[in-house]
């Protein structure tokens, strides 16, 4: 089997896409983030399906998405949120379906209708940089931290395609992360805080706010507190920070390593 390296083209780079794989580790004493795919769930939905190696690189996008064109034949798939998805101008693509990309093909990714974060998965995964055993982009870490216009990226094409044909499409569940809850446990912080105002963050309902990216969501929901900064301490991923002001904020895969804001929740 030869596989030749090709190159998707970057018509439109969209808002947020990125190459992200299940992310880098053992640099936090560094200052390093974990970086990764904000949804592992999607990524390895896509992994899967194309048969590729667990935690092979693939494209992220969020709120609105790239315009492409395929240098070679490959094949692609999508999970995670659902948007608008245009094959050479037609809109015939459903997440769990894998398509067979022929060379000059465009997919253009349009008005996302629910969720957050939607991966495309290629034939072996994405070759792009590695670097530190991971090749999800971050800024100041890899030459790249989003795609831009005119930007490619490489993948492997297989020039003698043996395998039959897709006869079927796999049924994607999406509806796991429309949950209202998420399950937390206590950070180290949580028991500085009375235990009125306890019950009342673990009963109230929050709303995510409009500001969102790869290394925080802010919630709109604001809770008094007198709670003291700390000194700067560990967070990860996950890690559900109160400001003085009240404000609510929960880490994400790009968040620092480091934080002062007390860490109630995990």
């Amino acid at each position: 089997m030869i596989k030749v390296p090709s190159y998707i083209h970057f018509t439109k780079p969209g808002l947020m896409t990125s190459v992200q794989d299940l992310g880098r580790f053992g640099l936090a004493a560094y200052g390093v983030p974990y970086s990764g795919a904000m949804d592992r769930y999607s990524l390895a939905q896509v992994n899967f399906l194309l048969s590729n190696k667990k935690g092979s690189a693939a494209l992220e996008m969020s709120n609105m998405g790239p315009e492409m064109v395929f240098e070679r034949a490959t094949r692609i798939v999508f999970a995670g949120a659902e948007a608008d998805i245009f094959l050479n101008g037609k809109k015939n693509i459903k997440n769990g379906q894998v398509i067979e990309i022929q060379e000059n093909d465009q997919i253009m990714v349009g008005k996302f209708r629910k969720g957050q974060w939607l991966y495309m998965g290629v034939q072996g995964g994405f070759e792009t940089e590695e670097v530190a055993g991971s090749r999800s982009w971050f800024a100041h870490i890899t030459p790249r931290e989003r795609a831009v216009k005119n930007d490619e990226i490489c993948y492997l094409s297989e020039e003698e395609r043996f395998y039959p044909p897709v006869e079927t499409k796999a049924r994607v569940r999406s509806d796991w992360y429309r949950t209202t809850q998420i399950s937390v446990y206590p950070g180290p912080e949580w028991d500085k805080l009375p235990q009125l105002l306890q019950n009342r963050i673990l009963k109230k309902t929050f709303t995510v706010s409009d500001m969102i990216n790869r290394m925080a969501y802010q919630l709109k929901e604001e809770i008094s507190n007198e709670l003291s900064p700390i000194l700067t301490a560990p967070v990860y991923p996950g890690t559900v920070q109160l400001t003085p002001s009240g404000r609510l904020i929960l880490l994400m895969r790009d968040a620092q390593v480091t934080g002062g804001y007390p860490r109630i929740l995990q």
